[in-house]
Protein backbone atom coordinates (compact mmCIF):
# COMPACT_ATOMS: atom_id res chain seq x y z
CA UNK A 1 0.00 0.00 0.00
CA UNK A 2 1.63 2.90 -1.11
CA UNK A 3 1.82 6.02 1.72
CA UNK A 4 -0.48 8.67 1.95
CA UNK A 5 1.30 11.19 0.61
CA UNK A 6 2.31 9.40 -2.58
CA UNK A 7 -1.58 8.44 -2.65
CA UNK A 8 -2.39 12.25 -2.23
CA UNK A 9 -0.81 13.10 -5.58
CA UNK A 10 -0.24 10.35 -8.31
CA UNK A 11 -0.45 7.32 -6.50
CA UNK A 12 -3.09 4.14 -6.70
CA UNK A 13 -3.34 1.92 -4.84
CA UNK A 14 -5.23 -1.30 -4.82
CA UNK A 15 -6.98 -3.54 -1.75
CA UNK A 16 -5.41 -6.97 -2.79
CA UNK A 17 -6.08 -10.65 -1.39
CA UNK A 18 -2.87 -12.93 -2.47
CA UNK A 19 -3.24 -12.87 -6.42
CA UNK A 20 -1.75 -15.61 -7.88
CA UNK A 21 -2.90 -14.67 -11.85
CA UNK A 22 -1.41 -11.73 -14.03
CA UNK A 23 -3.89 -8.90 -13.30
CA UNK A 24 -2.68 -6.34 -10.53
CA UNK A 25 -6.87 -6.42 -9.67
CA UNK A 26 -9.49 -8.58 -10.70
CA UNK A 27 -13.48 -7.55 -10.67
CA UNK A 28 -14.82 -7.31 -6.98
CA UNK A 29 -11.73 -5.86 -5.89
CA UNK A 30 -11.10 -2.19 -4.41
CA UNK A 31 -9.19 0.52 -6.55
CA UNK A 32 -8.02 2.98 -4.04
CA UNK A 33 -7.49 7.03 -4.60
CA UNK A 34 -5.38 8.21 -7.13
CA UNK A 35 -4.91 11.80 -8.77
CA UNK A 36 -3.79 12.77 -12.53
CA UNK A 37 -3.50 15.51 -14.58
CA UNK A 38 -5.14 15.32 -18.44
CA UNK A 39 -3.79 16.33 -21.32
CA UNK A 40 -4.80 19.90 -20.96
CA UNK A 41 -3.05 20.18 -17.47
CA UNK A 42 -6.11 19.75 -15.68
CA UNK A 43 -6.29 17.27 -12.34
CA UNK A 44 -8.55 14.45 -11.86
CA UNK A 45 -9.17 12.59 -8.89
CA UNK A 46 -11.15 9.51 -8.80
CA UNK A 47 -12.96 9.99 -5.19
CA UNK A 48 -13.96 13.19 -6.07
CA UNK A 49 -16.59 11.55 -8.54
CA UNK A 50 -18.16 9.77 -5.79
CA UNK A 51 -21.24 11.50 -6.52
CA UNK A 52 -21.06 9.29 -9.93
CA UNK A 53 -23.05 6.34 -10.28
CA UNK A 54 -20.23 4.68 -11.84
CA UNK A 55 -16.71 5.63 -13.81
CA UNK A 56 -15.22 4.04 -16.69
CA UNK A 57 -11.82 4.40 -17.69
CA UNK A 58 -10.07 3.32 -21.02
CA UNK A 59 -6.49 2.49 -21.55
CA UNK A 60 -5.33 4.83 -24.48
CA UNK A 61 -2.42 4.88 -26.59
CA UNK A 62 -1.30 7.49 -29.49
CA UNK A 63 -1.07 5.96 -32.96
CA UNK A 64 -2.90 2.87 -31.35
CA UNK A 65 -5.38 1.81 -34.56
CA UNK A 66 -7.79 -0.14 -31.86
CA UNK A 67 -8.12 2.39 -29.89
CA UNK A 68 -8.60 4.58 -32.52
CA UNK A 69 -11.70 2.40 -33.77
CA UNK A 70 -13.05 2.04 -30.25
CA UNK A 71 -13.69 5.64 -29.23
CA UNK A 72 -16.30 6.38 -31.42
CA UNK A 73 -18.28 3.45 -30.19
CA UNK A 74 -17.11 4.92 -26.77
CA UNK A 75 -18.41 8.00 -27.85
CA UNK A 76 -21.35 6.83 -28.08
CA UNK A 77 -21.77 5.31 -24.84
CA UNK A 78 -21.12 7.82 -23.30
CA UNK A 79 -23.85 10.32 -24.75
CA UNK A 80 -26.15 7.51 -23.51
CA UNK A 81 -25.11 7.14 -19.79
CA UNK A 82 -23.59 10.59 -18.85
CA UNK A 83 -26.84 12.14 -18.39
CA UNK A 84 -27.42 8.98 -15.81
CA UNK A 85 -24.08 10.09 -13.64
CA UNK A 86 -21.58 8.10 -15.42
CA UNK A 87 -18.05 9.49 -15.81
CA UNK A 88 -15.98 8.59 -18.51
CA UNK A 89 -12.07 9.33 -18.80
CA UNK A 90 -8.99 7.66 -20.52
CA UNK A 91 -5.82 6.65 -18.93
CA UNK A 92 -2.50 7.07 -21.01
CA UNK A 93 0.79 5.26 -19.69
CA UNK A 94 2.53 5.20 -22.89
CA UNK A 95 6.02 6.67 -21.33
CA UNK A 96 6.90 7.52 -25.07
CA UNK A 97 3.27 9.72 -24.94
CA UNK A 98 3.92 13.40 -23.65
CA UNK A 99 1.26 15.58 -22.43
CA UNK A 100 1.81 17.37 -25.95
CA UNK A 101 1.66 14.36 -28.31
CA UNK A 102 -1.24 13.20 -26.41
CA UNK A 103 -2.55 16.60 -26.97
CA UNK A 104 -2.10 16.54 -30.47
CA UNK A 105 -3.61 13.14 -30.85
CA UNK A 106 -6.55 14.02 -29.00
CA UNK A 107 -6.99 17.12 -31.24
CA UNK A 108 -6.28 15.50 -34.65
CA UNK A 109 -8.55 12.74 -34.06
CA UNK A 110 -11.59 14.92 -32.04
CA UNK A 111 -10.93 12.75 -28.90
CA UNK A 112 -13.29 14.93 -26.09
CA UNK A 113 -12.50 12.43 -22.87
CA UNK A 114 -9.93 13.92 -21.17
CA UNK A 115 -6.84 11.87 -21.20
CA UNK A 116 -4.81 11.16 -17.68
CA UNK A 117 -1.23 11.09 -18.45
CA UNK A 118 0.35 8.43 -16.48
CA UNK A 119 3.79 9.32 -16.77
CA UNK A 120 5.09 7.40 -13.60
CA UNK A 121 2.92 4.30 -14.89
CA UNK A 122 1.94 3.54 -11.54
CA UNK A 123 -1.48 3.66 -11.96
CA UNK A 124 -1.42 1.49 -15.12
CA UNK A 125 1.23 -0.66 -13.38
CA UNK A 126 -1.06 -1.30 -10.59
CA UNK A 127 -4.31 -2.25 -12.10
CA UNK A 128 -2.21 -4.68 -14.29
CA UNK A 129 -2.79 -2.74 -18.14
CA UNK A 130 -1.21 -4.75 -20.17
CA UNK A 131 -2.73 -3.31 -23.53
CA UNK A 132 -4.49 -0.37 -24.80
CA UNK A 133 -8.70 -0.08 -25.38
CA UNK A 134 -9.44 -2.00 -22.10
CA UNK A 135 -11.54 -0.70 -20.01
CA UNK A 136 -12.06 -0.36 -16.15
CA UNK A 137 -15.85 0.39 -14.78
CA UNK A 138 -15.27 1.09 -11.07
CA UNK A 139 -19.01 1.98 -8.86
CA UNK A 140 -18.11 4.34 -6.57
CA UNK A 141 -20.39 3.35 -3.69
CA UNK A 142 -17.88 1.67 -2.48
CA UNK A 143 -14.85 2.10 -5.01
CA UNK A 144 -15.08 -1.94 -6.33
CA UNK A 145 -14.12 -2.90 -9.55
CA UNK A 146 -17.07 -4.29 -11.68
CA UNK A 147 -16.20 -5.08 -15.20
CA UNK A 148 -12.90 -4.88 -17.03
CA UNK A 149 -11.62 -6.19 -20.49
CA UNK A 150 -13.03 -4.63 -23.80
CA UNK A 151 -16.08 -2.45 -24.64
CA UNK A 152 -17.67 -5.80 -26.75
CA UNK A 153 -16.30 -8.46 -29.02
CA UNK A 154 -16.42 -5.77 -32.30
CA UNK A 155 -12.37 -5.56 -32.67
CA UNK A 156 -10.17 -7.79 -33.52
CA UNK A 157 -6.95 -7.51 -34.47
CA UNK A 158 -8.12 -9.02 -38.15
CA UNK A 159 -11.44 -7.57 -39.01
CA UNK A 160 -14.42 -5.63 -37.36
CA UNK A 161 -17.53 -7.45 -37.26
CA UNK A 162 -21.13 -6.89 -35.64
CA UNK A 163 -21.25 -7.14 -31.66
CA UNK A 164 -22.39 -9.74 -30.16
CA UNK A 165 -21.56 -8.82 -26.63
CA UNK A 166 -22.09 -5.18 -25.37
CA UNK A 167 -19.60 -6.13 -22.37
CA UNK A 168 -19.65 -2.21 -21.11
CA UNK A 169 -23.15 -1.60 -22.00
CA UNK A 170 -24.20 -4.56 -20.02
CA UNK A 171 -21.81 -3.71 -17.18
CA UNK A 172 -23.43 0.17 -16.73
CA UNK A 173 -26.92 -1.38 -17.01
CA UNK A 174 -26.33 -3.95 -13.64
CA UNK A 175 -24.37 -1.03 -12.11
CA UNK A 176 -26.91 1.46 -12.47
CA UNK A 177 -29.57 -1.19 -11.47
CA UNK A 178 -27.60 -1.83 -8.60
CA UNK A 179 -27.11 -5.78 -9.54
CA UNK A 180 -24.47 -8.53 -10.33
CA UNK A 181 -22.59 -7.81 -13.45
CA UNK A 182 -23.09 -10.71 -15.72
CA UNK A 183 -19.70 -10.76 -17.50
CA UNK A 184 -17.39 -9.02 -15.07
CA UNK A 185 -14.04 -10.15 -17.36
CA UNK A 186 -13.66 -10.35 -21.19
CA UNK A 187 -10.71 -10.79 -23.24
CA UNK A 188 -9.70 -8.16 -25.55
CA UNK A 189 -7.36 -6.65 -28.14
CA UNK A 190 -5.55 -3.67 -27.80
CA UNK A 191 -1.79 -2.63 -28.58
CA UNK A 192 1.35 -3.17 -26.27
CA UNK A 193 2.10 -0.80 -23.52
CA UNK A 194 5.89 -1.45 -22.30
CA UNK A 195 6.20 -1.45 -18.74
CA UNK A 196 10.20 -1.41 -17.94
CA UNK A 197 9.84 -1.28 -13.93
CA UNK A 198 7.26 -4.07 -13.73
CA UNK A 199 9.29 -6.24 -16.20
CA UNK A 200 12.68 -6.35 -14.55
CA UNK A 201 10.71 -7.20 -11.29
CA UNK A 202 9.02 -9.98 -12.85
CA UNK A 203 12.33 -10.87 -14.22
CA UNK A 204 14.29 -10.57 -10.88
CA UNK A 205 11.22 -12.89 -9.26
CA UNK A 206 11.61 -15.26 -12.17
CA UNK A 207 16.05 -15.70 -11.23
CA UNK A 208 15.54 -15.90 -7.43
CA UNK A 209 13.16 -19.06 -7.98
Amino acid sequence: MKNSANRAWAALTIALGVATNALAIEPGQVVDNFRLLDQQGQSHELHSLSNRKAVVLMVQGNGCPIVRQALPALAEVRAKYQAEGVEFLLLNSNLQDTRELVAKEANDFNIEFPILLDESQRIGAALGVVRTSEVFVIDPKGWQLKYRGPMDDRLSYERQRPAKNHYLVDALDAVLAGKPVATPYADGVGCLINFPERERKTSRRQISH
